[in-house]
């Protein structure tokens, strides 16, 4: 049973920014196909790495931000 109705999923699947997309998806090639980044990280431990990681996805690759300031 899927997650979303395939007619809901085309519908918001059209309304994402084709540029940012594939602008993010470059930055998350770039970082995490990087045979170096990937040889560290199979060798950290998951608790060593965890932080890393979402940083580097969220952060880094789809622009998040890390504690906003409360007074805005």
């Amino acid at each position: 049973m899927p997650l979303y109705q395939p007619s809901v999923l085309k519908q918001h699947l059209k309304l994402q920014d084709r540029h940012l997309l594939d602008k993010a998806y470059k930055k998350y090639t770039k970082y995490f196909l990087n045979p170096m980044i990937q040889d560290n990280i199979r060798s950290s431990k998951e608790e060593e790495y965890q932080g890393i990681f979402l940083t580097e996805l969220f952060v880094n690759i789809l622009g998040y931000t890390l504690k906003p300031k409360a007074d805005l």
